[in-house]
Formats: structure tokens, C-alpha cells, sequence
């Protein structure tokens, strides 16, 4: 689609309060990679895992937070995850980006920001569905598959895709003080908040 490209994708995973950079190839220092729908399945499984790990955030590199993940698996969007993942949305997020978002425990997005689910566009069905349903509801899921429309962060807001709006002076800051706050919390309290 002539306008988007891949995004680049990191995971930052916060020890405590204090965060680090937790990416495929290297745990400490913060790197932005592309990653494939495999690894960034396998980056957030091994950030799971991590017994150090409390939280990791979602983040991406760019002015797109995500156009597409054609080679996603679908595990990418139907796994529950042993850590809480907050999504950091600083720009659009179209097809499988908003599949990326419902399956976040916690959305914050910058002020400006657009939606779309595309992939009619392209004559297939987005992977991510019942995940964007169980976010936003089935019946509002199906409106903006079958139509492909644009939609704003004041109406993702609306439908529940994200939780936070800030504007993007202080975008960074919020989504930071989100995850570090979810880092402070019980381990135990998590997990179980996350089974349920």
C-alpha cells in the first residue's frame, strides 16, 4: 500500500522500576529492530518468562506504529501473556497494529493518532478478529473490517482500542509512568489480574 511501510518495533521491559531494553537479539541495551510477527511473538514470550520482568512496553520506532504484519502468526494475537504489556501509540496503527493494541493490557496514544483496519483493502480478513472483538465488541469490529475506515484516537478512546489520550509533549512520560507503575505492583495480585 503506496504511503506505508513496516514499523519498527522494540520491547522495553521494566525490572522493578527500572527499565531495559528487552529486544531478540539483546536484553540490556535499547536497540529498535524490525521484527517479523515470529519474533516479536518470540521477544514478548521470552520477556514473559523472564522472572526479572514485570512489565514490557510496546513501542515503535518512527512515525507509523504499525502498518502490517502479513507473516503474523496467529498465536501472536490469541496468547495470553505472563506480563502485563503496555502499548505506546505515537502514530497510526492500521490492519494487524490494531490487533497489537487489543491484545494490550494498557493503550496509551498520542493525541492525533489514526485507526484502521485495512485489510479489506488488500481482499483479506484481519487475523487479529477476535481479539479486536473481544476489545471493542463484535458488532464494532465488524463495521470497521468490512469498511476499512479511518478512524481517530477520540473514537478509539470511545470504543475501548486504547485507554490513555496525551498529547505528544507528554506522550513518552505518561506511557513511562504507566509501565513503571504496573512494575511497582504485587507480582502476585498481576498474575492473577491476568488469568482472569
Amino acid at each position: 500500500m503506496p504511503g506505508f511501510g513496516r514499523a519498527c518495533f522494540f520491547l522495553r521491559s521494566c525490572l522493578g522500576s527500572e527499565p531495559y531494553t528487552h529486544t531478540v537479539t539483546t536484553p540490556i541495551r535499547r536497540i529498535a529492530l524490525p521484527l517479523s510477527g515470529a519474533d516479536l511473538l518470540a521477544a514478548v514470550r521470552s520477556a514473559g518468562e523472564d522472572p526479572d520482568v514485570r512489565v514490557i512496553l510496546l513501542e515503535s520506532a518512527g512515525q507509523l506504529f504499525c502498518a502490517a504484519i502479513p507473516d503474523a502468526p496467529p498465536e501472536l494475537f490469541q496468547e495470553r501473556f505472563a506480563k502485563p504489556i503496555v502499548a505506546a501509540v505515537q502514530g497510526p496503527a492500521l490492519a494487524e497494529g490494531v490487533a497489537l493494541l487489543a491484545c494490550a493490557d494498557v493503550v496509551v496514544a498520542a493525541q492525533g493518532v489514526s485507526f484502521a483496519l485495512t485489510e479489506i483493502r488488500e481482499g483479506r480478513w484481519p487475523i487479529g478478529m477476535d481479539a479486536i472483538a473481544r476489545a471493542i465488541g463484535a458488532r464494532r469490529a465488524r463495521e470497521l473490517a468490512l469498511t476499512g475506515r479511518v478512524f481517530t484516537a477520540p473514537e478509539a478512546l470511545q470504543y475501548g482500542l486504547i485507554h490513555h489520550l496525551a498529547p505528544a509533549f507528554e506522550f513518552d512520560e505518561r506511557a513511562e509512568a504507566i509501565a513503571s507503575q504496573l512494575a511497582a505492583a504485587p507480582p502476585g495480585a498481576v498474575r492473577r489480574i491476568l488469568s482472569a
